[in-house]
């Protein structure tokens, strides 16, 4: 079976190589063949990278730049170039699959198969975009644009011979929004799994190395956030709030931010107050993450609660358990509240002073005298339920249900 898998993104994180290749990597049966194709803001920056990881799995790998403005006119038009795209390379390569991720790529897939019509669809959701922008980009529901989206995101939901969700969220309401009672039956959940042997918590030893090079006393408690640090989604504010309390209780503390915006998070810490010497942030090597996680003690994971953050899975919290850091996460995100509870990490309803305040004492207190329960703890919950093993399953009974000797039944 040929699947082409296509995405649209812009500049953050590079999900090509540190998610998705190594899930189809493991996932492919014998004579499976993973196509990729990226439209990308930054194609020509992402490219050179990508393009290396991809010879080495054998995976053909095609990227295209992004038309940006104006940008109602601009996205339609990629959507009609895109479709064209689709249907030559879907003829040259004799794909089998479409597997469009997130909405714009659904709407070329849901163009480019009008003319390939024993071509099957595989609707990888990743999440809510239409909503995500509503929330978190200033759309409203009423617009034009946003009702573009969703029609585009029914459509494909109808089409789709199997659809990908991210979490049991958003597959009761992805099943809500399409009235269609075949949904669950068509619908996957699949996780962000992680190799379990890269993400991991280390030894004693491997972990002192890194304080040293970090330059920190081995029993100072150190707090770590990964992932961006923007201040409407992701609370940055409140992460350095924590830190804060933290702080006061103990004055060896330190703060270590990973982040793919590092001035921007310079900026947070320097508004917030924090001694120079109390914290760091860094761009690093994603090969590099997990030794520098594992060295901490606990993880941040604050998501601003909205609609389209039920349908999310973040990365960050598989991460943290693997290398065995209890979380500190919001509630109303995702499927975190079955996936956490009090023996691996702390939910909380609001980020507000008094919360984050007990929440500081809880980690002063209650975290760091039983360090060695909780990393074990973390490590354990981190297997059974963000491993590389358990989504390369789900993502096995994706293929087992685009079997190509089956004819689609969806039409739109």
């Amino acid at each position: 079976m040929r699947v082409l898998f296509c995405s649209w993104d812009g500049p953050g994180p590079n999900y090509f190589e540190s998610l998705f290749m190594p899930i189809f990597d493991a996932a492919r049966r014998p004579g499976d063949e993973l196509h990729l194709l990226q439209y990308a803001w930054d194609a020509d920056e992402r490219a050179t990278a990508i393009q290396r990881t991809a010879q080495r799995l054998d995976m053909p790998y095609t990227s295209r730049p992004v038309w940006r403005t104006p940008p109602g006119p601009a996205t339609a038009a990629m959507i009609v170039r895109g479709a064209v795209d689709l249907v030559r390379y879907t003829r040259r390569h004799q794909v089998d699959v479409l597997m469009p991720r997130s909405i714009i790529p659904a709407g070329m897939s849901l163009l480019a198969l009008r003319f390939l019509p024993r071509v099957k669809l595989a609707y990888h959701t990743d999440g809510l975009m239409a909503d995500e922008r509503v929330d978190f980009g200033g759309w409203s529901s009423d617009s034009k644009a946003y009702k573009a989206l969703r029609s585009i995101e029914a459509a494909a939901l109808r089409r789709a011979d199997v659809v990908l969700a991210l979490t049991e969220q958003a597959k009761r309401l992805l099943t809500k929004r399409s009235r269609d009672a075949t949904l669950p039956e068509r619908c996957v959940v699949v996780s962000n799994g992680k190799d379990v042997e890269v993400f991991d918590p280390g030894s004693p030893d491997s972990r002192a190395s890194v304080r040293r090079e970090l330059g920190l006393d081995p029993s100072a408690p150190l707090v770590v956030y990964a992932g961006s640090f923007d201040e409407e989604k992701y609370n940055g504010s409140r992460v350095v709030a924590f830190f804060r309390h933290v702080l006061h209780t103990r004055g060896d503390a330190h703060l270590l931010i990973l982040t793919g915006s590092p001035e921007l998070a310079r900026a947070m810490t320097s508004a917030g107050s924090l001694p120079k010497d109390s914290y760091t942030v860094r761009r690093v090597d994603p090969l590099d993450v997990p030794a520098y996680l594992a060295t901490g003690d606990v993880g941040l994971a604050f998501v601003q609660p909205a609609l389209s953050m039920r349908a999310v899975a973040p990365i960050k919290v598989g991460e943290y358990l693997l290398c065995g850091l209890p979380v500190f996460s919001t509630r109303g995100v995702g499927d975190l509240e079955d996936q956490l509870d009090g023996s691996v990490g702390r939910l909380t309803d609001s980020l507000t002073d008094e919360s984050l305040r007990e929440a500081a004492r809880w980690f002063v207190d209650e975290v760091l005298p039983e360090r060695e329960a909780y990393r074990k703890r973390c490590r354990r919950r981190g297997l059974g339920q963000f491993s590389l093993e358990q989504t390369v399953a789900q993502y096995a009974e994706v293929f087992r249900l685009l079997d190509p000797g089956l004819e689609s039944s969806h039409a739109v």
